[in-house]
């Protein structure tokens, strides 16, 4: 072997290594501390549809499709359910793995683009970034949508820059999987078609010739899913969808534009937040050597939005999740292209790390005070929807049914009351515990939860503060968890018919 054959190998070893390096950091960033957040309330119901499915697989193995939900998340957590004992760690496992193979995918990305340095700059920042960060600690659909795109995304390139077939399948077979994670995979379809702008010395006949695959690829994804159509609850999966949608005598009417300027205000505020304004500026395509790189890369985030400003009528920061692959891809390769700019590099990569390490530093060891933007403040740390409490309260409740027959009442129906409790029970000797979840807001405990507790030694009300509308004496509140910023706080109440 020569002395060129030698330093390609040393090279390649080189980049295996560092690409390696980022691996090991990504894992032993996101599963130190992974439960320190509490139980969401989405995190309660995916959890608790996985243990169903464990209990009742002929049941239960399609039941998240009569709320609207795909279920592959679902079953890829049951083999992690009985694996570990600590549900809520098993379940965000699952995250973590996606999130892996997600970064992986962004870092194969940049390389396929021929930007080989920036993409290891994109999947460090892809590692430490807040808004991946955090969703890749959550045993929710998103960060495994963001996987599955990212994939599907990667193979669209592999059809865009080669002449082989099989990237069609698997474009397919990823596309598939994003749609079986969750269904507004569907909105990342134009982005596809804009990836064949990376194609060189494109012209019709080429442009028409990956259309064509990339068409193929999704119409082959589409009939996977149709597979499914057979199943009961199949037509649930777009029918729950319409609700987080804007009607259609909205959408046509000059009440659009309101609606039009609330989302593109709000979905600004959370990239602001998550990726940061110096990332935002990095994104956008202004050095002239990798302009057409960064203004694909860029307008495919725009494109990817566009869909949930125009027709978003209930809109959450992680339904633009998946934008951070263009914007993280892009800031990076502007990051490259100040390598002979030394200070300026340094300067605008200290303004990106800090704060997200700060952000990482809180997820540890200070949850309540994550920089979330206000509405994920509301929903992970404030109200209802956060589980502050929950694990105390189901250790409290084993505890009791040590010596005693406990039978519990919670409010709601499902999400973090009463799943919350169930989850941590779950393959647990519930003999002498028994709980039951009996709406909201409390004004009082119905004669069915009386009947059915009939011989249980003790009796509990597990309820939020501010729904609790029954008097009861205060001497009979046994416990109190409360929220941050004067939010409600979550109560076990000794209750006596």
């Amino acid at each position: 072997m020569g002395l060129s054959s030698y330093l390609i190998e040393d090279v390649k070893n080189k980049s295996l290594l560092c690409f390696l390096a980022l691996l090991v950091l990504y894992f032993v960033l996101h599963l130190f501390n992974l439960t320190t957040l509490p139980v969401f309330a989405d995190e309660a119901i995916y959890i608790r549809w996985s243990q169903l499915i464990i209990d009742d697989f002929s049941r239960y193995l399609f039941y998240p499709m009569n709320d609207g939900k795909t279920p592959l998340l679902m079953w890829l957590t049951v083999p992690f359910l009985r694996l570990f004992t600590d549900q809520l760690f098993a379940a965000r496992l699952v995250s973590v793995l996606a999130g892996a193979m997600n970064v992986s995918f962004i870092f194969l990305i940049l390389k396929k683009l021929h930007e080989k340095k920036a993409a290891y700059i994109a999947m460090f920042l892809a590692i430490i970034n807040p808004f991946i960060f955090f969703h890749n600690r959550l045993a929710i659909t998103d960060a495994l949508l963001f996987a599955n795109l990212t994939v599907s995304y990667y193979f669209v390139l592999l059809i865009v820059k080669n002449k082989s077939f099989w990237p069609v399948l698997g474009l397919a077979l990823f596309f598939f999987l994003a749609i079986m994670s969750k269904t507004p995979a569907l909105l990342f379809i134009p982005v596809f078609y804009l990836a064949i702008f990376f194609a060189e010395k494109l012209n019709l006949q080429l442009f028409i010739n990956k259309a064509l695959k990339i068409s193929l690829g999704l119409i082959l994804a589409g009939l996977a899913l149709a597979s499914f159509k057979n199943e009961p609850l199949f037509s649930q999966l777009f029918a729950v969808g319409g609700n987080f949608l804007q009607d259609k005598s909205v959408i046509f009417s000059t009440a659009i534009w309101p609606v039009i300027i609330r989302n593109t205000k709000f979905f600004m505020e959370q990239l602001m937040t998550y990726l940061g304004p110096v990332v935002l500026v990095l994104a956008l395509p202004a050095f002239k050597k990798t302009r057409r790189k960064q203004s694909i890369l860029f307008c495919s985030a725009i494109v990817f939005i566009l869909p949930l400003v125009l027709l978003g009528k209930i809109i959450y920061p992680r339904y633009i999740l998946s934008s951070s692959l263009f914007f993280l891809s892009s800031a990076a390769i502007s990051l490259h292209n100040l390598r002979n700019k030394k200070i300026i590099q340094s300067l605008a990569l200290l303004l990106i790390i800090l704060p997200y390490l700060l952000f990482i530093k809180n997820a540890y060891f200070n949850v309540d005070q994550l920089q979330l933007s206000k509405i994920d403040r509301e929903q992970f740390l404030e109200e209802w929807s956060s589980g502050h409490g929950i694990k105390e309260i189901s250790e409290m409740i084993e505890k009791f049914a040590q010596t005693q027959r406990v039978a519990v009442a919670t409010e709601g129906y499902f999400g973090t009351l009463p799943d919350g409790i169930l989850l941590n029970l779950h393959n647990q000797n519930v003999d002498n515990i028994y709980v039951e979840g009996i709406g909201q807001p409390i004004r009082e405990i119905p004669s069915s939860f009386w009947q059915k507790a009939q011989g249980f030694d003790l009796k509990l009300l597990v309820v939020n503060s501010h729904r609790l509308e029954m008097d009861l004496p205060t001497s009979q509140l046994l416990a109190s968890f409360c929220r941050i910023n004067q939010a409600p706080c979550l109560q076990v109440w000794k209750i006596e018919e």
